[in-house]
């Protein structure tokens, strides 16, 4: 079964997560692999291979272990591997689908925290 080219169907939508990316990318102070770390998980996600393929690239490009990048749909279990920072934003990315709450209310006024804090890691 082929993918949906949401290019086609949808150029606004299209344009919209590309001014995303721009600004993610260009506009904020967060580290690269952080940045790449977020996109990948979206993708796995959102089931995109292509999208999963290029975000794997990157951040073993950026350095990455592949033992860390093969961990992080279950990061959760694997915390020890992953920062603070990242760890945060890992559980960011569930805050849309599992909160009751508008998305803006769990970021910080400079966009790079969420409340409340995440726990850090037990004992490795």
């Amino acid at each position: 079964m082929a993918r949906l080219n949401w290019f086609e169907a949808s150029p606004g939508a299209a344009r919209a997560l590309g001014g995303l990316h721009h600004y993610v990318t260009t506009g904020t102070n967060l580290p690269p692999q952080l940045i790449h770390l977020v996109f990948l998980r979206a993708s796995q996600i959102n089931g995109c291979a292509h999208c999963i393929d290029i975000h794997s690239r990157d951040l073993i490009k950026g350095g990455m272990s592949v033992e860390k990048l093969m961990l992080v749909p279950v990061w959760h279990e694997a915390a020890h591997l992953f920062s603070y920072q990242e760890r945060s934003a890992l559980a960011w990315m569930r805050i849309p689908r599992s909160s009751g709450h508008p998305f803006h209310e769990h970021l910080t006024t400079d966009s790079t925290l969420i409340r409340p804090p995440i726990p850090r890691a037990s004992g490795h």
